[in-house]
């Protein structure tokens, strides 16, 4: 890649996430789409449709053809890895959707072919790049919450997706190590550690819905720069997405499915009033949030997973001026060996994934 150029882009499976990505990148200035993969041909002939995006049924022609600078993998988790692996031997830059591998050991041995390759391997920890995340993340780094001492994250599943869990499906997010958690958990797994920090230590307590399928799950972690704690359920309702960051001088929460946010702050107000306030306050915040909310989805400048957007967007700004992935293997890394730890803590075994590309 030459700084100023245009990025050769190709995306590596054409399910429903690929067209997530593909709406954002044919916005890029920076990016090009120059092939797509995917095994399936009817798949890869209905998301090319009557464009000119070139689609491929053998990954070594699309490498050879397209010659992509990037390929984002965008296949299910248990072939994270090897199409990571395959991408990389040939000297391209990769984005895989998380988790980055299923196991650490694979994970371990991406990170080490992206260093032999010269090249680099990136996760995308898409809901750190949300608008209202990001929000946190200028509060947090301006000092408006003076020094954090506690992160919290909760991560709820969909109305439905545990009872899949009870029966057999050919869904592979059910049949994932640990069940639909497994898709999940990098999600809150990655926030704990861009706002809390890399783990020093973590503690988990796990329970089974049934055998092999999480349905509680509770981590401690010491960060480096704060305590933190993640919440995953299976059946806890409403289905809820949530984000705490404590400092000495505010507090913030998120609602990462209504993307809304109510910042707290201690003031100095008369007794009486000081009951009153911060529930109007919050109100507020909460009706103002909500109406620019509504007012960005309806005119289009919000659309649904925002964070892939803002992500790809920043990435490839970055790229073209010779900058680096906004995401480091290193974190993938770690949320990978969390999980395995989680898995642990509940007696059950983690699965490698497929052992060759597709």
């Amino acid at each position: 890649m030459t700084p100023g150029s245009r990025v050769r882009v190709a995306l590596i499976g054409c399910g429903r996430i690929a067209r997530v990505h593909r709406s954002y990148l044919e916005a890029i200035p920076q990016a090009e789409i120059v092939g797509v993969f995917d095994v399936d041909q009817r798949s890869r002939e209905a998301f090319v449709g009557g464009s000119s995006i070139r689609a491929f049924g053998d990954l070594s022609t699309l490498l050879a053809d397209a010659r992509p600078d990037v390929a984002h993998v965008l296949t299910p988790p248990a072939t994270h890895a090897a199409v990571a692996m395959e991408l990389l031997g040939a000297s391209v830059n990769v984005l895989v959707e998380k988790p980055l591998a299923m196991t650490t050991a694979e994970a371990d041995e991406v990170v080490r072919a992206a260093r032999s390759a010269g090249v680099w391997v990136s996760v995308d920890h898409n809901r750190y790049f949300d608008p209202v995340v990001q929000r946190v993340a200028s509060a947090v780094a301006e000092g408006r919450l003076g020094e954090l001492v506690g992160v919290d994250v909760f991560q709820g599943a969909e109305v439905g997706e545990a009872e899949k869990m009870l029966h057999p499906s050919d869904d592979w997010r059910v049949n994932l190590p640990g069940g639909i958690l497994h898709n999940l958990a990098s999600h809150p797994l990655y926030l704990m550690r861009r706002f809390a920090g890399p783990a020093k230590s973590i503690h988990v307590v796990a329970t089974e819905l049934a055998p092999g399928k999480l349905s509680e799950v509770r981590v401690v972690a010491e960060g480096e720069r704060c305590l933190a704690t993640v919440t995953m359920s299976a059946r806890a309702r409403p289905f809820m997405n949530r984000l705490s960051v404590y400092g000495t001088k505010g507090t913030i929460e998120v609602n990462l499915n209504n993307m809304t946010l109510i910042e707290r702050r201690t003031r100095k107000l008369p007794k009486l009033v000081g009951k009153v306030w911060p529930n109007l306050d919050e109100a507020r915040q909460l009706v103002t949030s909500t109406a620019s909310n509504t007012v960005a989805y309806v005119t289009g400048k919000q659309r649904l997973y925002p964070g892939i957007g803002a992500h790809l967007t920043q990435l490839y700004a970055s790229l073209s001026t010779g900058g680096p992935p906004l995401v480091s293997a290193e974190e993938g890394r770690d949320v990978v060996a969390w999980y395995d730890q989680i898995l642990a803590a509940a007696g059950i075994e983690p699965v490698h994934g497929s052992t060759s590309g597709l």
